[in-house]
């Protein structure tokens, strides 16, 4: 599984770019899960998107920590240590700007940089610095998914009215591109869970009269009882269930353990019967029944 992760600013399509990219590599057979996160919503300010892509469907969907794959849709993300942290040694960077020795001076090892004007092209195409289909267009160069596939992808994906100057910009975005090539190595450290690396709250905090479970994943702890809110409870077929545990790893209040038998059960004294377990359960063995069903 490769990371990615995206940097630009809003009003630039960062969101959609990484769409069109998730649609392209559907087309060749890959996956790509993407997922923004805005921060300020405004126009202007910082966005930034990511995405993880695999020759198997994606199930994880938290933010990327360690990009083998930076795109940067704006030249003003380029001078920020932030843009870089985590990047991979040998990975590869997008990157909308004019100067290599930019990307270089940041401290980073890439094995590749391919390098764009995007701000000059999308003046041309679109009269603005709407950058995203020309820098997917750019990542297409970097040989990760083709040029191809990515003009379908908007062909198939955009509005109509944007398609022509949208396959325009990413053709450009292609031709244009100056690819950068260094002989590193890709290395891959491994670390530990982000969760596991620092201590993010208190170990006993109070216990508010409202506000949803606090839990604890060091302890294993949960502080609010709230299994009497539920509607409905997850019912798990324990003969066709294979205790993969992917249920524990979705539920939102860290409820659900496994029994001496080793089939992950929730503890009903704070499951919230939310369903999530059974959406995400790969052999769609849990159930939702209704809680009426067992009362006395």
């Amino acid at each position: 599984m490769k990371q990615i992760r995206m940097h630009g600013r809003g009003g630039q399509g960062v969101v959609t770019g990484g769409e069109i990219l998730s649609n392209a590599f559907l087309i060749e057979g890959k996956y790509l899960a993407v997922m923004p996160s805005y921060g300020v919503e405004r126009r202007g300010s910082d966005v930034t998107a990511y995405g993880r892509l695999s020759d198997t469907p994606v199930r994880e969907k938290s933010m990327t920590y360690e990009p083998d794959y930076l795109i940067i849709f704006d030249p003003s993300q380029l001078s920020k240590q932030s843009t870089y942290e985590g990047f991979v040694q040998g990975g590869v960077i997008v990157a909308c700007g004019t100067d290599v020795d930019e990307i270089l001076s940041m401290g980073v090892k890439p094995s590749k940089i391919v390098l764009v004007d995007g701000i000059k092209i999308a003046f041309e195409v679109t009269g603005s610095n709407l950058t995203n289909m020309i820098m997917c267009g750019a990542f297409a160069k970097s040989g990760a998914v083709s040029l191809d596939a990515t003009l379908q992808a908007m062909d198939e994906n955009l509005p109509k009215s944007f398609i022509k100057t949208s396959i325009a910009g990413a053709r450009r975005g292609y031709d244009e591109a100056v690819v950068y090539e260094y002989d590193v190595e890709e290395v891959h450290i491994k670390h530990s869970p982000q969760w596991n690396r620092r201590i993010l709250a208190c170990k006993a905090p109070e216990k508010p009269p409202y506000e949803a479970p606090w839990g604890n994943c060091e302890n294993h702890y949960i502080v609010l009882p709230t299994g009497t809110w539920k509607v409905t409870r997850p019912v798990v077929d324990t003969e066709n269930c294979i205790k993969c545990g992917i249920c524990a790893g979705f539920c939102p209040v860290q409820c659900i353990r496994p029994d001496e038998n080793g089939y992950y059960l929730a503890d009903l004294d704070y499951c919230k019967g939310c369903g999530v377990c059974a959406h995400e359960c790969p052999k769609k063995v849990i159930s939702m029944k209704l809680e009426s069903e067992f009362k006395e």
